[in-house]
Formats: C-alpha cells, structure tokens, sequence
C-alpha cells in the first residue's frame, strides 16, 4: 500500500495568524477610512473577520491524509470468478458514466444516472450473495455492453454534429431504449430476489401453519397468505424457465 503524505496541522499558529490579520485589516481600514459612523465600522469589523477566518485556516494548515471514499466502490468477495465479474461491470459502468459527462441532453443525463444506480445495486446484491453471479450472466453479456455500445454511439453521433433525417432518428431510438433499458434493469435487480421472496413466503406458509394448530391464526390471514404463496411461486417457476432457456 502507498504511503500517504500527511500535512501538519497546527492551530496554535494559525489563531496568532488570524489574530494579527483581523488587527492589521481593522487598523489599515481606519487610516484609509476614518472610522466616523456605524456603518464603517461594521465594514471595517466584517473585513477584519474574513480576513482573519482566511489567515487562520491558511497557517494553521490542513490534513490531506483522508481521501474521500468513492461512492462506486465495491468491495471483493474473495471469490476469484464473481470478483472478475463485478471488476468488468465496473469497468463498463465507469465507461458509461464518462459517456454520461459528454452527453449534453439532460433528460439522457437523468436516465443514466438512474441506470448507474440500478446495476450497482446489483453489483452490490451479488456482493452480498455470490451464488447469484450465474443470473446476471445475461446483464453482463448483453444488456449492459449494448448499452455502453448505445450511448457511445449517442455521443458521437452529437459530437461529429451528424445531421440528418436518419441520424435524428437513430438518437430518438435511442432515447426511447434508455426507458426501456431501465426497466430491463429493475427487473433484473427484482429477479434476484425471486427465490428470496419465494423463502420468506414459505417461511409464512410454515408460521401460518403453526398458529392454525395452536388456533391462534383466523382463516381470513390464512388466505391471503396462500394467495401470496402461490404468486411467488408462479414467479420463480417463471424464472427458472427463463434460465433455462
């Protein structure tokens, strides 16, 4: 690990610092402008404030030794396969973000910001659960790579100020995929946690089951129980055909 340069600090230096400034600027101020009613001396006051807040944060020196954690920083798993998988999604969602800064439209902007958000929510889920990596294989594959490909073309297109009937037509698809793309996106992240659902609806299913034996559970929870059971299993037998596909 590099080592960091720490700047030292020193406050005691700095209040001396800021103490003479604020003086020096109130003196100053009175020879150039004699001090004969309350306003000047309000001014003369607020300058020597500033001026001396500007000494005293300047001579008293600043630690620079943190530097700001990064918001898109993930941490590894330990696992060799899932981590080259969210290194190559950050990659791609680093190269998105910089289309993003050349990408003047700012409802465009808007949907990749919100895009960025999604997949690294699902970064962060198979961070969490690495079993999972297998189901966002075709999100690593296609999805996001297509969309890198979409908005590097986006960007171009308006750099080199292509014009033209074709060309506005294929920015307008575009715009319309981002929509699309986000919601492909969502959808992911909520597949996720299909099988989870699936659990905690078994999980109430067992409990319900339970409190009936000890007549502690009425029969009009019993039933939207059941109703949510079997939603949940609809989806994730839906899931499972999806995959196998």
């Amino acid at each position: 690990m590099a080592k960091k340069n720490k700047q030292s600090t020193s406050p005691g230096k700095g209040l001396v610092a800021g103490f003479l400034a604020a003086g020096g600027t109130a003196l100053l101020y009175s020879v150039l402008f004699p001090l004969h009613s309350i306003p000047q001396f309000l001014i003369a006051g607020g300058l020597s404030l500033l001026l001396g807040r500007v000494a005293y944060i300047m001579f008293s020196g600043l630690d620079t030794s943190q530097k700001a954690a990064s918001m898109t920083d993930l941490p590894v798993t330990g696992n060799e396969a899932v981590d080259k998988v969210i290194a190559r999604g950050q990659e791609m969602l680093e190269q998105i973000r910089l289309e993003d800064q050349l990408i003047p439209d700012p409802e465009l902007s808007r949907q990749i910001v919100q895009l960025d958000h999604t997949a690294t929510r699902i970064f962060q889920t198979i961070i969490e659960q690495p079993g999972k990596a297998p189901q966002i294989r075709r999100f690593m594959d296609y999805y996001l790579p297509t969309t890198l490909k979409m908005l590097t073309g986006y960007r171009r297109l308006t750099e080199r100020g292509v014009e033209g009937r074709e060309a506005q037509a294929t920015k307008d698809r575009i715009e319309s995929a981002m929509t699309v793309v986000q919601g492909a996106f969502e959808k992911q992240l909520a597949t996720l946690y299909q099988n989870d659902m699936l659990d905690i609806s078994t999980d109430i299913d067992v409990l319900e089951t339970m409190l009936k034996q000890d007549s502690l559970l009425g029969s009009e929870f019993t039933i939207q129980s059941n109703q949510a059971g079997a939603a949940a299993q609809a989806q994730a037998q839906a899931h499972m055909k999806e995959e196998s596909k």
